[in-house]
């Protein structure tokens, strides 16, 4: 937690009463009290100490290894090392032990225009920003995780684009909404999954374009105004009591459900010919030699990416729970259904009673009617193989969460990216194998916390690399090896000789001994 007397946390605290008031219609106490039920969505972030100071650092994930250096962005000196002896570049377990005397894992990153921020890492170009990770261009953001484009007053959020006064929300162009999640062109909705266009709603799943509606019935406005406050006010005397209220996944009872729909069972053939291609491609971009068959290679792929388990829905389909993907581990595992499964249940205009709304609790025991979970999501895809979420992806195998994106495979978060493999939270970037945390990447292997960088490989928290390795914590660098920039000539020679041997490695033995988590303990 932040010193509660910091300037930040006083700014913070102010936009949580404003959030509270504009939302909520009152205020509910003091940010602080509410620290441990706003994290309730976001994942658990890495924490190390600096080897200079002694303090804390935070990371957005936690596999680097445990005996490197660790040290926070402000504390960062850059550091060249001397030009490497013959012996020292000879083959890359030498390299990496070389360049690990020195190497530092950069955590607690504020990147580009940001200013204002604690107790945070990955944040770029934000401002008054506390406990969160993966912040870009977003402002007022508390306790969240993954905010973008333009984001603000969000307490407790994950994946948010565009949203704005959210307390324990998710989504797209959302917009005043309190444990609203999945969501897209919404406002003023709370305890509600997976609805589009939707204003002024409480405990509605799956609809699409409604107002004024409670438990997915339609309302006249003065009626649900007048359900509205009654509720409201019951939701905000238990968070001043309490400090904390059940999310809406635990609301929904983890029973079979007692009503059927037509089952939707999808073809889940597909065509892994495209993947494989797209990853054979990927390799000889990088490594310049022909890989094989690109599943030989899952498990090094996957050795930093959590896999979603499959399971069935209710209804028969192909569903997926999984802590690697946003709340999915939250989910009542009886009640994970399919988006196509979900849209069945829109058009079957399945709602609870008026009846039921005197309270919260009268409302809770009537939620095993209308309460599901997606936890398979297809919209505007075309051949994507075993992939929960997938929108508007296309030749995509084993990719977790993919947004915009094309030809790629065994991925965590994709988005805006297209011949990637490997990768977690990467966006707008291409030809990439093992990249995390990064933006804008081109021909890159093994990067982590990096942005505009091209023909790079093994680097963290780096800016604007080009054809650079085993760098950290610079920007600009060119021909570059431990930071030290080489003759163009003399880096090509020795890269061209690193890289054929890791080429050979890994396709005599489906795997890489070093990585980007790992390097830094080298020594």
């Amino acid at each position: 937690m932040i010193d509660t007397k910091s300037p930040l946390y006083e700014e913070l605290n102010k936009d949580w009463k404003a959030t509270c008031r504009i939302v909520l219609g009152d205020e509910i106490g003091e940010l602080k009290d509410f620290n441990g039920w706003l994290k309730d969505y976001i994942p658990e972030f890495g924490k190390r100490k600096s080897h200079v100071s002694g303090k804390d650092v935070v990371f957005a994930r936690k596999d680097y290894c445990a005996d490197a250096s660790f040290i926070s962005l402000d504390e960062l000196k850059e550091r060249a090392i001397e030009p490497l002896t013959i012996n020292e570049i000879k083959d890359i377990d030498s390299l990496a032990q070389a360049v690990s005397e020195k190497w530092e894992y950069a955590g607690s990153k504020e990147i580009g225009n940001s200013k204002f921020v604690e107790e945070s890492d990955n944040i770029i170009d934000s401002q008054y920003v506390a406990e969160s990770a993966n912040i870009r261009k977003s402002s007022h953001i508390y306790s969240s995780y993954f905010a973008n484009d333009g984001s603000k007053y969000v307490f407790g959020g994950n994946w948010v684009v565009n949203g704005e006064f959210l307390i324990k929300s998710q989504g797209r162009n959302v917009k005043r909404t309190f444990d609203n999640n999945w969501s897209e062109d919404c406002s003023d909705a709370y305890f509600s999954f997976f609805n589009i266009g939707c204003s002024e709603i409480m405990f509605c799943f799956f609809q699409r374009n409604r107002r004024h509606a409670i438990g997915n019935l339609q309302l006249d406005r003065e009626k649900y105004a007048g359900l509205k406050r009654k509720l409201l006010d019951e939701v905000v005397q238990e968070l001043k009591k309490s400090k904390s209220f059940p999310s809406i996944y635990s609301m929904v009872p983890n029973e079979k459900p007692k009503i059927s729909i037509r089952p939707m069972i999808r073809d889940e053939k597909g065509d892994i010919e495209p993947m494989r291609k797209a990853f054979s491609t990927t390799f000889n971009v990088i490594f310049k030699k022909e890989p094989g068959d690109m599943v030989e290679y899952e498990q090094w792929l996957m050795r930093h990416i959590m896999r979603a388990p499959e399971l069935k829905s209710p209804f028969g389909s192909k569903v997926y729970r999984s802590d690697s993907i946003d709340e999915f581990w939250r989910f009542p595992e009886k009640r994970i259904i399919s988006q196509d499964e979900s849209v069945e249940m829109g058009l079957a205009d399945i709602h609870m009673d008026e009846p039921q709304f005197g309270s919260i609790e009268s409302i809770r025991k009537g939620l095993w009617k209308i309460g599901f979970f997606v936890g398979r999501l297809w919209m505007q895809e075309r051949n994507c193989i075993d992939c929960p979420l997938a929108y508007r992806g296309v030749n995509m195998y084993k990719v977790n969460d993919t947004g915009y994106s094309e030809n790629g495979g065994m991925c965590g978060t994709l988005l805006d990216s297209k011949y990637v493999f490997g990768c977690n939270r990467v966006v707008n970037s291409q030809f990439c194998i093992d990249c995390y945390h990064s933006f804008t990447l081109n021909r890159c292997f093994e990067l982590d916390a990096c942005t505009k960088c091209t023909d790079s490989m093994f680097s963290h928290n780096c800016e604007g690399l080009t054809e650079s390795m085993f760098c950290f914590n610079v920007k600009g660098k060119r021909h570059a090896i431990g930071n030290y920039s080489l003759p163009v000539e003399q880096y090509r020679k020795i890269r061209d000789s690193l890289v054929g041997q890791m080429g050979d490695e890994i396709i005599k033995n489906k795997t890489l001994k070093w990585d980007i988590y790992n390097v830094g303990c080298a020594k």
